[in-house]
């Protein structure tokens, strides 16, 4: 099971790195290889239906958007045919802006292509999370500075 994390420090208040977060147009902004549709609120939180494309193929499937702690811990599942698993996003506030910690950890399906492409798509899903949070730095920053100039 590929499991990685990342941290960002942010230059600007944790309440608006959390609500950049808990977009999903946000999302699609920042990786463009996830296409999100279909967005509603349920009592678990925010169910979406979604496209992710690896490596030229696209796969469908359901994500679940949970708020464990409000402008603290978030949890994204998603579940697809070829792949399952979850993205924590924790915040926390730093004398210089927030930090964003970004967990993740998922599992390929049972399929022999699924179980040679794993290690390739392993690396690419690695370098998309990575890129899709210094994304949402650079947005985010950008935002703060227009917001205080």
């Amino acid at each position: 099971m590929p499991t990685f994390e990342h941290t960002v420090e942010i230059a600007a208040p944790v309440d608006q790195v959390y609500e950049f977060g808990n977009d999903p147009e946000n999302w699609e902004r920042v990786m463009p290889s996830l296409s999100v549709e279909n967005v509603e609120e349920t009592e678990a939180g925010l169910s979406m239906d979604t496209t992710y494309r690896m490596l030229g193929i696209a796969t469908s499937g359901e994500m679940v958007h949970t708020v464990i702690e409000p402008y603290a811990h978030t949890v994204a599942s998603f579940e697809s045919p070829g792949m399952t698993g979850e993205v924590h996003y924790q915040y926390e506030e730093t004398d210089d802006g927030t930090s964003v910690v970004q967990r993740v950890d998922y599992e390929f399906g049972d399929s022999l292509l699924q179980r040679v492409m794993e290690p390739v798509a392993s690396r690419y899903n690695r370098r998309q999370f990575k890129n899709a949070l210094k994304t949402s730095k650079e947005l985010i920053e950008a935002t703060e500075m227009v917001a205080t100039a």
